[in-house]
């Protein structure tokens, strides 16, 4: 069993709204938007791959406009996903085995 890598969000309810996580040298964006229509969160995290020329600037940029600075890979479910008891710190690997390839 891989090590959970630990990862940095941004917006909290429930669960981690926008995160980002280092996996297999790969930097990734999972984000839950709002939806205005069903006054709630999407039960899904479009996936993303967040582009070599931010990385170095992810602390120092907004993420609110990231997913369309990145290259869409997929989505999942947020029920899919397996965080930490806390969900705030680490995130299971196994979301991200053959998303690098």
């Amino acid at each position: 069993m891989s090590e959970w890598p630990t990862f940095r969000y941004r917006d909290f309810y429930d669960l981690p709204r926008a995160v980002v996580v280092e996996w297999g040298g790969v930097l990734y964006l999972l984000d839950s938007l709002f939806d205005h229509d069903l006054d709630d969160y999407e039960p899904f995290y479009v996936i993303y791959r967040i582009p070599d020329e931010l990385v170095e600037r992810i602390e120092e940029i907004s993420w609110t406009d990231l997913g369309h600075r990145s290259e869409r890979l997929g989505v999942v479910a947020t029920a899919d996903v397996e965080f930490d008891e806390s969900r705030r710190q680490r995130i299971n690997p196994a979301l991200f085995e053959g998303l690098s390839e």
